[in-house]
């Protein structure tokens, strides 16, 4: 390994001067609940990582993580962004600075970022719990979601059925009005055709009496001539 797999052998100047063109220390952001595996990912963006270590939970505080590039470019953009606060870990924001040499720690390793020590069993439970928390986070969501759908589809059918109601509660009102109003006619009709039947009978009636009135007045009245002896 490299200069960092031997603990105790002053580091070249060689190995130095690649190491601060590489290499970055993460001065803030690490906290009980980072893993390297969510580290490496989230560096992975500038360029591919050559190795990434984060300090076991005891030691966190003590220690500093750091992560290192193969390209130097790759290093730079990352030291960018992380001075220019956009790069930020489980919602923390990650501060960096060029790691000038090796440095002592806890286990001495500089950890290959493909190798199978990226992941501890720790690291491992640590992102299944997270995921499983953020499945929870999604499905509270979702029925969140899904329960207010459900409210707007409720209100939208008692919205509906109250416009129904009141249409077919005008309909029926002015059906009701329709056929009030043809009553109506039919009885002034009925009572129209009553009032001319009795006019009718009356001027019937009245019409003999007024013949035989006549009749008497044209008649001359009748002289009686008594014979005298």
């Amino acid at each position: 390994r490299g200069a960092a797999g031997r603990p105790g052998r002053p580091p070249s100047p060689r190995g130095v001067a690649e190491m601060s063109r590489l290499a970055l220390d993460l001065t803030e952001g690490i906290t009980e609940f980072s893993s390297r595996i969510a580290l490496k990912m989230m560096f992975a963006q500038f360029g591919e990582v050559a190795a990434c270590w984060v300090p076991p939970l005891e030691n966190r505080g003590k220690e500093r993580a750091f992560v290192k590039f193969h390209r130097p470019e790759a290093a730079q953009a990352a030291l960018d962004a992380c001075n220019g606060g956009q790069i930020f870990l489980d919602g923390v924001r990650i501060n960096a600075e060029w790691r000038l040499g090796p440095q002592k720690t806890q286990d001495s390793r500089d950890f290959d970022a493909k190798g199978s020590n990226l992941l501890s069993s720790r690291d491992l439970m640590r992102e299944r719990a997270i995921e499983g928390q953020r499945e929870r986070e999604r499905e509270r969501s979702r029925r969140r979601s899904r329960s207010r759908r459900s409210r707007s589809r409720r209100r939208g059918d008692r919205r509906r059925s109250r416009s129904r109601s009141r249409s077919q509660s005008s309909s029926s009102s002015s059906s009701r009005s329709r056929k009030r109003r043809k009553k109506k006619e039919k009885k002034e009709e009925k009572d129209k055709r009553q009032a001319e039947k009795k006019a009718a009978a009356a001027a019937a009636a009245t019409a003999p009496a007024a013949v035989g009135s006549a009749k008497r007045a044209r008649s001359p009245g009748v002289i009686s001539v008594g014979s005298s002896n």
